[in-house]
């Protein structure tokens, strides 16, 4: 079958979540389907971008969104009741491009990557059509909202606070413009706003298990802690903060260190390089950062959805500290596949626990690495959206 694939970012290279995603769902359904894959972007393609994607996807297009018309349409968004990125996202010149493209290309079906792109083709009544929601972003707007308490902080709050609820409306209308929807997890299904959530299909987050394999671990004199992620994304800086603020200086273990690894780090997470905390940026090969590390410690207190850095880090063999935010995603039983802990004194005590205590971390360790293995590998999630593209022919 042939499948129009639209996106709000072009996925390559894999330093989002959403990215990722994206990338390994079009490479599963491009050795099996013809894929026409529609990315909108303020800019072109890169050699190296097209270089990734060419093999997986039969065309390429990338619709150009032009940035003196997204902050025009600013400017007038508080007078729209649709959520602010979908307003940032659609352009009238950019939606007739994608009409036009979906109208040459003739696909059996159309795959929506994020409901910011819903307005693009919800109005295509003659094609069945999936929407991959991903998140609930409502209740992580909700969520980042609740995380802005200082006084300079409430203007955001305010902004953060209306998109979340923009967000949730528009989650419930536009469900009923799509044939098959999907979602990461259970949990986040059941945040979705409407009446027939149930019928959201579970398609996980996966794993690349030949690139985050388990390998074997030297010893050192200095006790390493990683967090890892694009660290321009809120959730991902306030967990950064909380972990090298609240959490490492209650930690009594000596020598320890922190690196925090990662894209783009905000002047916020740049700040907090010092003698026991290194902010790498961008990393070539995050299986080598995992590979260094004793622990992963995700103290995330917002955001929504499975969490790749948590599945990268057992497949690794690295045994995991998290908070229930980062943990419960994953379906697993908390005993043997993590410690996961809410204050920073809990997280501290087990830090301190688990570095004394090689045996506990090499055990915790093989169970997480046994249970992605076996329940998180890319083929095994993408093949159930591909049975559902497939059942809307």
């Amino acid at each position: 079958m042939k499948v129009f694939v639209l996106t709000s970012r072009i996925p390559y290279p894999l330093e989002k979540g959403d990215k990722l995603r994206l990338f390994h769902q079009v490479k599963h359904l491009g050795a099996r389907h013809d894929v026409v894959l529609c990315c909108l972007s303020t800019a072109a393609p890169s050699p190296e971008q097209r270089a990734a994607l060419a093999p997986h996807v039969q065309e390429f297009h990338v619709v150009r969104l032009r940035w003196w018309t997204r902050l025009w349409r600013m400017a007038w968004a508080w007078f729209d009741d649709r959520p602010l990125q979908v307003i940032w996202f659609t352009e009238r010149r950019a939606l007739r491009r994608v009409q036009d493209l979906v109208r040459d290309a003739q696909p059996d079906a159309i795959h929506c990557h994020l409901v910011r792109c819903a307005e693009y083709v919800k109005e295509r009544h003659d094609l069945p059509k999936s929407l991959d929601f991903m998140d609930a972003f409502s209740a992580g707007m909700h969520r980042r909202s609740h995380q802005l308490n200082r006084v300079w902080e409430w203007p955001l709050r305010w902004v953060t606070w209306l998109e979340g609820n923009r967000l949730a409306a528009y989650e419930s209308r536009v469900f009923d413009y799509f044939d098959r929807h999907t979602i990461i997890s259970k949990n986040d299904r059941l945040l979705i706003p409407h009446r027939n959530r149930d019928q959201i299909s579970i398609v996980p987050n996966g794993v690349d298990l030949d690139a985050f394999r388990p390998e074997p671990r030297g010893t050192s004199d200095t006790p390493t802690l990683l967090f890892t992620g694009n660290m321009a994304y809120p959730p991902n800086v306030d967990a950064a903060v909380h972990l090298a603020k609240d959490i490492l200086p209650l930690v009594r273990t000596p020598k320890v260190r922190l690196v925090l690894a990662g894209a783009e780090p905000k002047p916020a997470v740049a700040a907090l390089a010092s003698s026991r905390v290194v902010v790498t940026g961008w990393v070539d090969d995050m299986a080598e950062e995992y590979r260094r590390a004793d622990l992963f410690v995700a103290p995330l207190r917002m955001g929504t959805g499975l969490q790749n850095k948590v599945l990268e880090a057992m497949a690794s063999h690295l045994p995991c500290v998290l908070s229930p935010h980062a943990f419960s995603p994953l379906g697993l039983p908390r005993e043997n596949h993590a410690v996961v802990c809410e204050r920073p004194e809990e997280y501290a005590a087990a830090i301190d626990r688990l570095l004394a205590d090689s045996d506990a971390r090499s055990q915790l360790a093989r169970h997480a690495s046994q249970a992605v293995h076996a329940t998180f590998a890319w083929a095994v999630h993408n093949g159930t959206l591909e049975e559902i593209l497939t059942s809307m022919r």
